[in-house]
């Protein structure tokens, strides 16, 4: 009998603390479910972004400024086609799909025009780590902003989810990312994982301006050579490194590969006498690709990935 009035009086304050929470929760406006990534409040939604702060939006953005070709491209192959006018602005780079160059440009992270930004009413802007100080800028101009990773070839399928959470399609974003990933792994089933010897020693050129560019180790493009069947020259480099003619020539690259609108700069290179004798010069294995697609972790990575499994397939 006293295990039985004690288990009673236990649910008795189980309930009264229930109700107490819940009244309390109507009066300060603070009820939160969990949804997948989002949490709502009331009407509003919390959503955590790359660098793990919650940004707070009454509703899933109907008005959003995209800022980095990357998440452009991510937000248009998210967002079905009568979506698509929820993206209102776009920065200067955002060139693909055909629609965003129809946008209003916003400037680059060099040239911020946030008079434009403030006239478009966006409900968010959403920028990535490469210009996250961009944040604090547009907070003081009483803008939300949220933050993609953008770096890698894993922020591809990750930014995605988080784009699919903030715009409220998260299950949608998931298979997304799941399909995206699913077509890399059959694309690169052959290549990824060659033995050293089996590899092809390859130099991407990323910049052939004043000095030469190279993406090493933790990089984009390093991860999608080495998947592709490359041995990338310098991934013994921690990121982006100036390199030497000289250092180049002793690397004695079988492949070379840039940009499509370095090919001016890259056949003044390779003609050089003291190029002659690098393999990839003496064979004319130079190969040029889409510098947009070989530049941003977005959804057609599938696509360079392909080119540059093909190029190196072909390499005898």
């Amino acid at each position: 009998m006293k295990d039985r009035k004690m288990f009673m009086t236990l649910g008795i304050l189980v309930v009264v603390v229930l109700i107490s929470a819940l009244v309390i929760g109507a009066l300060t406006g603070r009820i939160t479910i969990d949804t997948d990534g989002e949490d709502e409040e009331n009407g509003e939604i919390v959503v955590e972004d790359a660098t793990g702060k919650e940004v707070q939006l009454e509703e899933p953005p109907e008005r959003i400024v995209s800022f980095m070709a990357s998440n452009t491209e991510l937000l248009f192959h998210l967002l079905e086609e009568d979506e698509q006018d929820r993206i209102v602005g776009v920065d200067d780079y955002s060139n693909y799909p055909a629609e965003a160059q129809d946008l209003p440009s916003v400037g680059d992270s060099f040239n911020v025009d946030y008079e434009k930004i403030i006239e478009l009413e966006p409900d968010v802007v959403v920028i990535n780590q490469a210009v996250s100080h961009l944040r604090g800028e547009l907070e003081d101009y009483g803008e939300k902003a949220f933050v993609t990773s953008g770096e890698s070839l894993d922020d591809v399928y990750s930014d995605m989810q988080l784009l699919g959470n903030l715009c409220g399609i998260p299950e949608k974003a998931e298979e997304k990312a799941d399909e995206l990933e699913e077509e890399m792994v059959e694309i690169t089933n052959e290549t990824k994982d060659l033995t050293e010897e089996e590899r092809v020693d390859t130099f991407y050129i990323s910049d052939a301006g004043n000095e030469i560019n190279t993406p090493g180790n933790d990089t984009f493009q390093d991860t999608l050579l080495t998947n592709a069947g490359a041995n990338n020259i310098f991934s013994d480099k921690q990121g982006w490194s100036n390199v030497g003619e000289e250092e180049i020539i002793d690397r004695e690259p079988e492949v070379i590969i840039a940009p499509e609108y370095l090919q001016i700069e890259v056949e003044e290179l390779t003609e050089k006498d003291s190029w002659g004798d690098i393999p990839a010069v003496e064979n004319d294995d130079i190969y040029y690709v889409d510098g947009d697609m070989i530049s941003r972790p977005g959804p057609r990575i599938v696509d360079i990935q392909e080119d540059l499994v093909n190029i190196l397939e072909g390499v005898e």
